[in-house]
């Protein structure tokens, strides 16, 4: 349990030797001291690790381990994640609803011009769309690109991963493949496998 945060009177040091705060036990203070002058406490992690921490940092919870707490939970995240082929499903699930550039629209970039230059990222690869007149025209050609590409991948994946799942020797027969191979100047070919009627086109 932390220890609810107490705030310091009189400008005297709070003795948190022996205290535990998370994953850390506070051992003796340093000479060291933050830009607010709070001092910084020498403390043991559970892992075995010694790190130096302000006594702010402890007693408002900001700090509860040495950095390992943070790094099991950027594993356990990983773990829950699907990575195929380098592409993490969940968030591509979420990527294409961002909308963050100069035009408003992901995918979607304004030129000198006046025109707009329309590209769509998967698989560590760039495929240029075209370049439109009309901010309308070029948003239709991205979303049509995400359809095509960023929406069947998903689609077809969770459509193969659920049959590889009851079936795993029909999994291992037929490897899930989706690729996109550029064709011409601003031209795509998807290129998937298997292909089976629950599929789609």
């Amino acid at each position: 349990m932390n220890e609810p945060y107490e705030r310091k009177q009189s400008g005297k040091m709070k003795d948190l030797s022996n205290r535990r705060f998370g994953r850390l036990t506070a051992e003796f203070p340093t000479e060291r001291r933050d830009h607010k002058g709070s001092v910084y406490w020498s403390c043991r992690c559970i892992c075995g690790n010694q790190v130096e921490v302000t006594e702010d940092g402890l007693m408002s919870g900001n700090n509860l381990s040495c950095g390992c707490l943070k790094r099991e939970n950027q594993r356990q995240i990983a773990r829950q994640l699907h990575h195929v082929d380098g592409t993490c499903i969940e968030w591509l699930e979420k990527r294409k609803k961002r909308r963050d550039n100069t035009s408003g629209f992901r995918g979607v970039s304004r030129r000198e011009n006046g025109k707009y230059r329309v590209t769509i990222g998967f698989k560590g690869q760039r495929f240029y769309l075209g370049t439109f007149a009309g901010l309308e025209e070029a948003v239709q050609a991205r979303l049509k690109a995400e359809a095509e590409i960023h929406e069947a991948f998903v689609k077809k994946y969770r459509l193969w991963s659920e049959k590889a799942a009851a079936d795993p020797d029909w999994g291992k027969q037929n490897p899930f493949v989706f690729r996109v191979q550029k064709e011409h100047e601003f031209g795509y070919r998807i290129i998937s496998s298997p292909e089976l009627a629950e599929f789609g086109p």
